[in-house]
């Protein structure tokens, strides 16, 4: 599989609070299907931690196959989009220079395939905290949840996650669901500036009427967060578990990332 992901942000144009976001994300799911997303808002900034915006998204997917078969088909889909940010800074830390983020998203239109319209709506919540002990120790939690509305669905349109931005423990995008959360905790114990270690403890739930079938995911392990001229650089040992899968070691996966600000 691969993921494109590109975003760009124009705040504070001509000299006011309105601003402008796009985004393009390109998803492909081996030779199954491509589907590209893209969007594009109004921002208008309330004050210094506030933002609202609304816009337009448009979802397109191509069954690479061909089949067009129940669960894989063509489609394109158009939503409105209204936006919600709240974050709180402590920039005189390199590190971690968000200390809370709420990030909620809700989305309406319709899909159409095959000549075949359906309504749909979309709910999308991202937060986190961090908690700082002292200079030292710290814990971080998160909650990401995301539920798709619809008469019918397709597994092409469906949310995918795990991976190092998810349940660890699990291969990136290999979960798949129209409903979902997932918890995300870290002890952080900084060994210097621009150097951290953590534990890994992570659940989740999903949904999937598609298969009809409900899931309730487990990631545990430890990992390192190292800040570099290039961006911050993530590295994370973690084992997955589900009900219907034990603990093992030799299940374990390892999760590398480098994130880069422009």
């Amino acid at each position: 599989q691969q993921t494109f992901n590109l975003s760009a942000e124009l705040p504070y144009m001509f000299s006011s609070p309105i601003g402008l976001d796009v985004g393009l994300n390109i998803f492909k799911k081996d030779s199954t299907f491509i589907t590209v997303n893209q969007t594009a808002k109004l921002t208008y900034q309330i004050n210094s931690k506030q933002r609202l915006a609304a816009g337009i998204q448009y979802v397109s997917s191509s069954d690479l196959n061909n089949t067009n078969t129940l669960d894989v088909n063509d489609y394109n889909s158009n939503f409105y989009l209204l936006n919600y940010t709240y974050r709180q800074t402590q920039l005189y830390d390199r590190l971690f220079p968000v200390n809370f983020l709420l990030d909620i998203n809700a989305s309406f239109g319709k899909r159409s395939s095959n000549n075949i319209n359906v309504s749909q709506s979309s709910f999308n919540l991202h937060t986190f905290k961090i908690f700082n002990l002292n200079n030292r120790n710290s814990i971080f939690t998160r909650l990401t949840a995301a539920q798709l509305n619809s008469e019918n669905y397709l597994d092409n349109e469906l949310f995918r996650f795990g991976g190092i931005n998810s349940v660890r423990g699990f291969e990136e995008n290999s979960l798949v669901a129209n409903l979902y959360g997932v918890i995300n905790t870290e002890y952080r114990y900084r060994l210097g500036n621009n150097l951290y270690v953590h534990s890994v403890l992570d659940a989740s739930y999903a949904e999937n009427e598609l298969l009809n079938n409900t899931s309730k995911l487990f990631g545990f392990g430890f990992g390192f967060g190292l800040l570099t001229n290039a961006g911050l650089f993530k590295f994370t040992y973690a084992s997955g578990k589900t009900q219907d899968r034990q603990f093992k070691l030799s299940d374990s996966k390892i999760h590398i990332s480098l994130t880069a600000t422009f």
